[in-house]
């Protein structure tokens, strides 16, 4: 392993004795040569299967595998404890049950040595079928974006996320954000004020990567605590982002109020989340030329109801 390794992946592991052997050597297809200019650090948090064994296994078969074993019981902190233990110039976050398409990275570690972007987005590539996998990588063809385009694409859910995974982000910029502890939608809490930290993006529409949408995975699985969490995340971005967005940030604080307003339990929260939706009664946000048509409509849905 290269002194300073120009990447770190960091792959947070809990009871993944199923997958996580077919996750790392997709890593190594994916990887090739440029294995030797990346470092790997897997944290094992609380696992109760033979985690551990496994990637013990990984870490004595592969000189840049890095093992860390925790536990946190919390996807927020182990993140951030594999930031405090990387050494690389950029990071990349992996989950232990995802694919990474063979090949790809020799030319997006190539791009970043060359380039230095701030940022190398990509779209997240969901699938649920796990016959649809092929690895066809058509290619890094990133386009350079504003940071305005990049926050306005994240606001409106076009093409990106905010899903650390898949994303190779300066070392720098987590540095200056930490990933709380949160159970999900961490990624959801820092990605906006990191849009703000960066200034030389670029995006790839074809993803490198496959996130594995399971059944009862988190983000599926909803419950007051998420919710809340999802209800801090968005509080946190209104105040990261500036003004100028406010009207796509409401399109936001229109989906929490239609689809888990009841899961609120508290008085304040709901209260918050109403105050939001009224203020999507304006005629500016009617005629934003970035708000969704489908958005538009639900706002004139909870006209009646507010």
């Amino acid at each position: 392993m290269a002194d300073k390794p120009l990447l770190s992946i960091i792959i947070a592991a809990h009871n993944c004795e199923e997958t996580i052997n077919a996750t790392f050597q997709s890593l190594l297809d994916a990887l090739g040569s440029e294995i030797n200019e990346s470092e790997i650090i897997i944290i094992n948090d609380s696992s109760v299967d033979s985690t551990h064994e496994k990637i013990k296994s990984i870490a004595q078969q592969c000189a840049q595998v890095v093992i860390s074993t925790v536990n946190y019981k919390n996807v927020g902190l182990v993140r951030q404890h594999g930031i405090s233990l990387s050494h690389g110039e950029y990071i990349t976050m992996l989950d232990s049950d995802d694919i990474v398409k063979s090949g790809s990275f020799p030319s997006i570690l190539s791009f970043l040595r060359k380039i230095q972007p701030d940022m190398l987005l990509t779209r997240l590539h969901e699938i649920r079928d796990l016959t649809k996998i092929d690895h066809q990588w058509s290619g890094l063809n990133p386009e350079k974006i504003s940071q305005d385009e990049a926050i306005t694409r994240f606001l409106i859910h076009k093409d990106l996320q905010a899903h650390l995974i898949g994303q190779f982000i300066k070392r720098s910029i987590y540095l200056n954000n930490e990933i709380p502890a949160m159970t999900c939608y961490e990624d959801f809490y820092v990605f906006p004020r990191m849009l703000m930290n960066a200034v030389n993006i670029y995006f790839q529409f074809d993803s490198h990567y496959y996130y594995i949408k399971r059944q009862g995975s988190l983000s599926s699985a909803l419950d007051p605590i998420k919710i809340n969490n999802l209800l801090t995340c968005t509080v946190k971005m209104e105040n990261d982002l500036p003004d100028r967005f406010h009207h796509l940030i409401l399109c936001h604080w229109l989906d929490i109020y239609l689809k888990y307003n009841n899961l609120l339990q508290d008085a304040e929260h709901k209260n918050i989340v109403k105050k939001h939706v009224l203020q999507s009664h304006s005629l500016g946000f009617f005629i934003n030329r970035h708000v969704r048509l489908s958005y538009k409509r639900k706002a004139l849905s909870t006209l009646w109801k507010n």
